[in-house]
């Protein structure tokens, strides 16, 4: 499921790159991706926003067990806890990554 998300994701940002109002006729490139940049918000011309966009695709469902976050929250009350009832599955995840990321080994 990750990685189909995360290719879905990335063909999506692909699909920004070329607007339509863009002059490209004009012989600056510099002028051309500033256009690009300003037209996009800067997603698709920065590497990081790409990055983050993938990352969070890549690690929105970490631990997910298939039930809604009700239900987690039945089964796992102290985690349901922790999240104040909100977001508790989505939360988790982002806890799980962050914790695996921030080991030595990366």
């Amino acid at each position: 499921h990750a990685s189909h998300v995360v290719q879905s994701a990335n063909k999506l940002l692909a699909r920004i790159v070329k607007p339509e109002v863009v002059d490209y006729r004009r012989h600056s490139l510099n002028a051309i991706a500033s256009d690009l940049h300003d037209y996009t918000y800067g997603i698709t011309s920065d590497p990081l926003t790409h990055f983050a966009v993938l990352f969070a695709t890549l690690i929105h469902d970490v631990d997910h067990t298939g039930v809604t976050n009700a239900q987690r929250g039945k089964e796992e009350p102290e985690m349901a806890e922790r999240y104040k009832n909100k977001s508790v599955a989505e939360q988790n995840s982002i806890d799980l990554a962050w914790l695996e990321l921030s080991q030595p080994k990366y």
